[in-house]
């Protein structure tokens, strides 16, 4: 009897409308198109990049997948957009147009065929169709995504089955930033997760670098600097020396050394001290 009622209260909770919590209400639509797995278009004509999180996109292993899943949860349906950050991206006009593109930042809540409210992003990272990416000025729901990914990480699904997004070695991490040999804070940076222990942390007035353990010994970092350094909310770094942790951001390579560069808190977890 106690479940019964807790289902039909969770069914009238949906009924009722999107449960948006804390985000800041926004635009409302249909969505007409999806690109890639994590981006949508509404009938008015804006783009919407789901707050957050991405998905593999292109050539890229599950990118297909990825896309598939996005289409099936909410093309042609209704959809409400949330904001918990940075509303709007602002991109430079391609060549022969004027006015600069524009996409909105969100969280999408889409209308079931039943009349149920969802949230779309819980959706596709429990599904293992897209990852957590949450960046310095949007992160309201990055500590719910996280344990999200967590598990659909530990059960395999979606792109977690593939040998491509498993949590690299710092060893594989430092051969991947090496290949790509770009800075990590360039936009076409290969992102991946990466688990090791920290053997030294050092900070400095704008920066601070995690040097990671490596079998062979190879120089790997874990680096913040900038703006990100100084509004940094996570553990104090100084203090991670010996820490195992796993670690998200885009690798690259700077003054010779592969590094991965972190923007936010929410892209660190500390997993165990030593």
């Amino acid at each position: 009897m106690q479940l019964w009622r807790a289902a039909v209260f969770l069914l009238a909770l949906g009924a009722c409308g999107p449960q948006i919590g804390s985000l800041e209400r926004g635009e409302q639509g249909r969505v007409v198109r999806a690109h890639a797995g994590d981006t949508l278009e509404l009938d008015s004509g804006l783009r919407v990049f789901l707050a957050e999180i991405d998905a593999p996109r292109g050539e890229a292993a599950y990118a297909a997948q990825a896309q598939g899943e996005l289409e099936a949860l909410a093309l042609h349906r209704e959809v409400l957009l949330a904001y918990g950050g940075t509303k709007r991206w602002v991109g430079r006009p391609r060549d022969g147009e004027e006015a600069p593109r524009e996409a909105a930042i969100a969280h999408v809540f889409v209308k079931s065929e039943g009349g149920r409210w969802f949230w779309l992003q819980h959706e596709l990272v429990s599904r293992g169709a897209a990852y957590v990416r949450a960046r310095r000025d949007n992160h309201a729901r990055a500590a719910e995504l996280l344990a999200l990914e967590t598990r659909a990480r530990e059960a395999e699904r979606g792109l977690w089955g593939r040998r491509e997004y498993r949590p690299l070695t710092v060893r594989a991490a430092a051969r991947l930033a090496a290949e790509a040999d770009v800075n990590c804070l360039r936009g076409d940076a290969p992102y991946r997760v990466v688990e090791g222990r920290v053997r030294e942390a050092r900070t400095f007035e704008r920066r601070a670098s995690l040097a990671m353990e490596s079998a062979e010994d190879a120089p790997f970092a874990l680096v913040v600097f900038g703006e990100n350094y100084a509004a940094w909310d996570g553990p104090a770094l100084n203090t991670l020396g010996g820490a195992q942790v796993r670690a998200r951001g885009p690798l690259g390579v700077y003054r010779g050394e592969p590094q991965l560069c972190l923007e936010h808190a929410s892209q660190l977890e500390v997993l165990g001290a030593e």
